[in-house]
């Protein structure tokens, strides 16, 4: 059975069949109005995170890669920067347990707070009609309808200024106002309802411990493999179940194992009895002692925590049938960014059970059960899209045909009876909205928040493939200016995905877009190290996280100015994260370049293993730390700083200063290595935490600082 299906426009490659897509009119009742609203990295790639990827659905008509269009209205105008501000988007769908109803969270850039404001969105399945549920709340995140669908529970701030904190609401649905059922010290991070809507499980951090006097500074701890910047113990997440009428909250789990949060966040899943509920557990709650994550069940009644298998790392996402004969779960054999994540059936009694995903040859995202519990959907990397697959418990595996659609969206809470299905989706011209797929495979769209968008005069994007020195055929996404003409020579962007276990796709990409429409042409490679083809592809990475991946990016650079469409005078590299790390690798290695911005680089492999947040990610793809036998050697001779002297290219870093995964330190050292030889260097910094801002107006400043350097030494 074949599992390499693509999307594609070549008159070569084989176009997938599409499934009947229903396309409300824009006028349609599920159209509010031209909604004018909001919506890259390094480090532990883990299988529930789901990335924002798409493929063309419009046409998927057999045509040649690069062709003259005719020319576009004049009135129909390219996009800008600034129409950052008008993307709606849109997380946590839902469908109701009848299937008749759909949640959605609708966000909103609120520009001058630099906020975005959040809406819990109904929407009726059958006629699109919608209704907002909430309106002002602060934090909110995480809705889901109740398994009686009586009320919807979801994560909102109670309590005011410095005393607010996330606690789990309920609202119900025959009228009433939502009230917080929990008063967790800490906030609640996440929850999930028991089968029968009586009790809710959650988790929250152990609160510190109060002191008074002399005692508030005695302040000192142990510190172990935490980010350098870390200025308290990192404190353990315990589990508690709650009546859903609120009261007294009762604690399942206690010492300084830790229910995994954050980027590695558990699952909870309640036994269909209501007597267990699933989570991941690590040994404590440090980031990097999360790789040592192992799937347990916890008896509600006994509070014993029994754990699924006897492995003892890179465990996940463990989640029970309908019918509580099976679990499935996700398991690693190694760090992720070089082994498959893979699914594993297994049953209550424990064990490994039986690895069903095995024939994709592609790691893992994410994974539902089917509503009859016969079977399981999961999603995975291909080939510059996500492909969603079903697999039997009898062994079959089949790809969901959802056309060129891809879903951005988890899929958990969002299959509902017979299987329909609820998802987020885009595609390279259309921004990302609301999608249903019914029993019977029929596609409707039931929202047109960024319509607006969708209506510019965008680029075209396409999948371009290379040779490369392993003998696979690389990938890679190249976006065409709007008015691309054959005959004529273009600027060209290199701009390089994050991970490197991530991969560049044909869904709708703002700043792409926005680069395009500057009349460059904006190349998207898929390096070794990327996720979508397969794990030869993926783990050639190891011991090799620059040379390599940068023979790959050449090797795309060449394919498209092989075509003859790049003005060579013009040529830019490009990257945030592990791209920022590329950048820096390509600037000292190979010198076509006009311009360079590497943004949240590790330029000095050392220093990020002895400060990062993620040093044991840094340690599995090397052979060993640097501070054993001869190692070091190997971790230098991969260091963007120490070729700072062969630099001639321009090259603009940015970073932000509370980075603690790919720390600021790295950069500044960067910085001045290239001063002191004479390079052309400026380091621009956010005062901020975090990999990346995560409010809109210094998102927006990044990417306005990045495209403006890149035009700047294209003139």
């Amino acid at each position: 059975m074949s599992f390499g299906l693509e999307i594609s426009t070549s008159a070569t490659e084989p176009c997938l069949e599409r499934p009947n897509l229903v396309i409300p009119s824009e006028h349609s009742a599920i159209a509010l109005s031209d909604v004018e609203g909001s919506a890259s990295t390094r480090g532990k790639s883990w299988p529930m995170q789901m990335k924002s990827v798409a493929a063309a659905f419009l046409t998927c008509a057999a045509l040649p890669l690069l062709i003259t269009l005719p020319a576009r209205a004049t009135s129909v105008r390219t996009i800008r920067e600034s129409d950052y501000q008008r993307l709606v988007r849109l997380t946590s769908p839902q469908i109701s347990p009848d299937g008749k109803s759909a949640i959605v969270l609708v966000s909103r850039i609120d520009w001058n707070d630099d906020t975005r404001k959040a809406q819990l969105v109904m929407i009726d399945i059958a006629t699109h009609a919608q209704r907002a549920l909430t309106y002002d709340r602060e934090g909110l995140s995480q809705p889901a309808f109740a398994p009686n669908g009586r009320s919807i529970a979801f994560i909102a701030d109670s309590g005011t200024g410095k005393d607010a904190r996330p606690q789990v609401w309920i609202m119900p649905l025959d009228g009433g106002d939502a009230r917080p059922i929990t008063d967790a010290k800490s906030g609640v991070l996440q929850y999930a309802w028991r089968p029968d809507s009586g009790a809710i499980a959650y988790t929250s951090a152990q609160a510190p411990p109060k002191r008074k006097g002399a005692d508030r500074f005695r302040d000192s701890f142990v510190f172990t493999t935490q980010p350098i910047v870390d200025r308290e113990p990192p404190y353990p997440v315990h589990l508690f179940v709650i009546s859903a009428n609120g009261g007294h909250a009762d604690q399942l789990t206690f010492g300084t194992r830790s229910v995994t949060s954050g980027e590695a966040q558990s699952s909870l899943a309640w036994s269909p009895d209501g007597k267990s509920v699933a989570v991941t557990l690590a040994p404590d709650p440090i980031l990097n002692d999360e790789s040592s994550s192992r799937n347990a069940i916890v008896d509600v009644a006994t509070k014993r925590v029994r754990y699924l298998t006897a492995h003892t790392a890179w465990e996940s996402a463990v989640l029970w049938s309908p019918d509580g004969a099976h679990l499935a779960y996700l398991r690693s054999p190694g760090d992720p960014q070089v082994s498959l994540v893979q699914l594993y059936v297994t049953t209550p009694v424990g064990g490994d059970g039986t690895m069903i995903s095995a024939p994709v040859d592609r790691p893992v995202y994410g994974a539902a059960w089917s509503h009859d519990g016969r079977s399981i959907f999961f999603t995975a990397p291909n080939r510059t899209s996500l492909a969603l697959y079903r697999a039997t418990l009898g062994g079959g595996l089949t790809r969901v045909d959802l056309g060129a659609l891809i879903a951005e969206s988890d899929l958990n809470g969002a299959i509902g009876p017979n299987d329909a299905m609820l998802f987020v989706a885009s595609s390279t011209k259309r921004p990302p909205e609301l999608y249903y797929r019914s029993p019977s495979g029929t596609i409707a769209r039931l929202t047109n928040y960024n319509t607006s968008l969708a209506r510019l005069d965008l680029a075209n994007a396409q999948r371009i493939t290379y040779d490369t020195s392993l003998s696979i055929h690389g990938d890679a996404v190249l976006y065409t200016p709007p008015r691309f003409a054959t005959g004529h020579r273009y600027p060209l962007v290199v701009y390089i995905h994050g991970g490197p276990t991530a991969s560049s796709m044909l869904g709708f990409d703002f700043y792409a877009q926005v680069m395009a429409a500057r009349g460059w042409l904006v190349l998207r490679p898929n390096y070794r190290g990327s996720d979508d083809l397969g794990l030869a592809y993926q783990r050639a990475v190891f011991d090799d996280p620059d040379a390599g991946p940068g023979k790959d990016i050449m090797a795309a650079v060449d394919a498209v100015r092989a075509r003859g469409i790049v003005d060579p005078k013009r040529i830019a590299v490009s990257g945030w994260s592990y791209g920022g790390i590329m950048t820096a690798w390509m600037i000292s290695a190979y010198h076509i370049w006009a311009a360079a911005v590497s943004g949240a680089s590790v330029n000095d492999w050392i220093t990020d293993y002895g400060t990062a947040d993620d040093s044991r990610a840094d340690v599995d793809l090397f052979k060993g730390s640097p501070f054993v036998g001869d190692n070091a050697a190997d971790w230098r001779r991969v260091s963007a700083i120490s070729y700072a002297k062969d630099v001639t290219t321009p090259v603009l870093i940015l970073s932000d200063v509370g980075d603690n995964r790919d720390p600021f330190a790295t950069s500044s050292m960067y910085w001045r290595a290239l001063r002191d030889n004479h390079k052309d260097a400026t380091l621009r910094v956010w005062p901020i935490d975090g990999h990346f801002p995560s409010d809109p107006v210094r998102t927006a400043d990044v990417y306005h600082y990045w495209i403006a350097f890149i035009a700047q030494h294209f003139k």
